[in-house]
């Protein structure tokens, strides 16, 4: 041990240095933990704060859009332009490979609209499913009506 020995490097706490406190990049996002400024920085560029995100959850409300029911020949080529992959858990597991090593938003709500309108959206994901699929993010759609 360092005070048994005398050594005396053990004891430099280099005092003369203050501690660097650098402020985190996004506005009004100082005071969230660190894991939340984590997910955060890993999906909004850290220098300009802006991010380019490709969103291809539209399949879970309408299903297979015409043009693009193919998401791994129309989609996939457009993951290495984004920033941060928006999408549903069924696209990620079945298309985005891995590999790929970008950030996902996981959409977490769901309705069907064939037939009816998109105002009774339900939970279509877990949290320990997005923690599990290594989402940053979740995103849910709420309605809000006020009847007259």
């Amino acid at each position: 041990m360092a005070d048994l020995d005398d050594i005396k490097d053990g004891k430099d706490f280099r005092t003369d240095q203050p501690q660097q406190n650098i402020p985190f990049t996004l506005k009004g996002c100082g005071a969230l933990d660190w894991g939340m400024q984590s997910r955060l920085s890993r999906i909004f560029n850290p220098k300009t704060g802006n991010t380019v995100m490709l969103a291809f959850d539209h399949g879970y409300f309408q299903g297979p859009t015409t043009g693009l029911e193919r998401i791994d020949i129309n989609i996939a080529p457009l993951f290495e332009h984004a920033d941060v992959l928006m999408c549903t858990r069924g696209i990620l597991r079945s298309v985005v490979p891995p590999a790929t090593n970008k950030p996902v938003v996981l959409r977490a709500s769901g309705a069907n609209s064939i037939l009816a309108e998109l105002s009774n959206e339900a939970v279509a994901l877990s949290m320990d499913d997005a923690v599990r699929l290594n989402s940053c993010a979740v995103a849910a759609q709420v309605l809000y009506r006020q009847r007259i």
